[in-house]
C-alpha cells in the first residue's frame, strides 16, 4: 500500500489507455505483461465506453477504454490525436471537495462531477490538464472500488506495480506546476524533469507535442529482466523495483 503521511494523500489506482480497438489493446497487455484477463466497469457503457481494467499487483490497474461508437468523445480523441494514447487516471483522494476548490482556484474547469458506486468522482477538463483527470473521494487507503471483484491470479506475472507514468506537453514546467496546485502536492526539487511523488508512485512532466500520458514505468516481479514495449500509443517500461 502507498505510504500516507499526513491528511492530504492521493494513490493512483488507475493508468487508462484510449484505443479504438480495446479488446485487442487489453490482450496484447496481458500477453506481453503476464497478466490475468480483466473485468468492466459496469457503469461507462453508459457514456459510451467499453472497458477492461487488469490488476497490476495488489494496487493498480492498467486500464483499457475504447469507445462504442463515433459519438463517443473518446473516438474524437483518437481521431484528432492520430491513435491510440494514455487517456486518463483514476485517482483515489480522501476528499474531492478539496480537490475541486484547489482546482477552481487554479482555473481548470470540471468534465464530470458525479456519484458513481456511491462515491463522490470528478473529472478535470483534460484541456488543461493535459489528459483526463479522475478524483474518487474514497476516504480509506486500504478501499477500492474492485476490492469484491474475483478475477484469475496470473500464472507467472512480469509485472507487479506501477511506479511511475510520464504526461507529455509543449511546456512541462507550467504543466508540472498546474498539477501541484491541483493535486495539492509540492513538485520534487533538483529532478532533470519537473515531477511530482504521488504516495509510491511519480508523475514526470516531460516534453512532447501530443498532450497526453506517453509512458509508464512498471515494477519487474521478481525474475523478470528489463524490457520496453509500446502497447495502445503507450511505452510501458519494466524496470527493477528502486531499492
Amino acid at each position: 500500500m502507498s505510504e500516507q503521511t499526513n491528511e492530504h494523500w492521493a494513490i493512483i489506482r488507475q493508468v487508462v489507455i484510449g484505443a479504438e480497438d480495446g479488446t485487442a489493446t487489453a490482450k496484447e497487455l496481458c500477453e506481453t505483461l503476464g497478466l490475468a484477463p480483466g473485468f468492466p466497469d459496469p457503469e461507462l457503457a453508459d457514456i459510451g465506453l467499453a472497458d477492461e481494467t487488469i490488476r497490476v499487483g495488489r494496487e493498480a490497474h492498467l486500464e483499457v477504454v475504447s469507445p462504442l461508437g463515433p459519438e463517443a468523445s473518446l473516438h474524437r480523441w483518437i481521431e484528432r490525436g492520430g491513435g491510440p494514447g494514455g487517456y486518463c487516471l483514476s485517482v483515489q483522494v480522501p476528499d474531492v471537495a478539496a480537490r475541486i476548490a484547489a482546482a477552481e482556484a487554479a482555473g481548470v474547469g470540471l468534465a464530470a462531477d458525479v456519484v458513481a458506486m456511491g462515491r463522490h468522482v470528478i473529472q478535470l477538463k483534460p484541456g488543461a490538464m493535459g489528459l483526463l483527470v479522475e478524483f474518487d473521494e474514497i476516504p480509506d487507503p486500504e478501499v477500492w472500488f474492485w476490492d469484491d471483484v474475483v478475477t484469475a491470479e496470473p500464472d507467472n506475472p512480469l509485472v507487479d506495480d506501477v511506479l511511475a507514468v510520464e504526461v507529455a506537453s509543449p511546456d512541462p514546467q507550467a504543466q508540472a506546476e498546474l498539477w501541484s496546485a491541483v493535486w495539492g502536492l509540492p513538485l520534487e526539487a533538483g529532478t532533470e524533469v519537473p515531477e511530482m511523488r504521488v504516495g509510491s508512485r511519480t508523475v514526470r512532466f516531460v516534453e512532447g507535442t501530443r498532450r497526453m500520458l506517453t509512458a509508464v514505468d512498471l515494477a519487474a516481479a521478481p525474475g523478470t529482466e528489463p524490457m520496453m514495449t509500446t502497447i495502445g500509443g503507450v511505452e510501458l517500461r519494466v524496470l527493477a523495483r528502486p531499492a
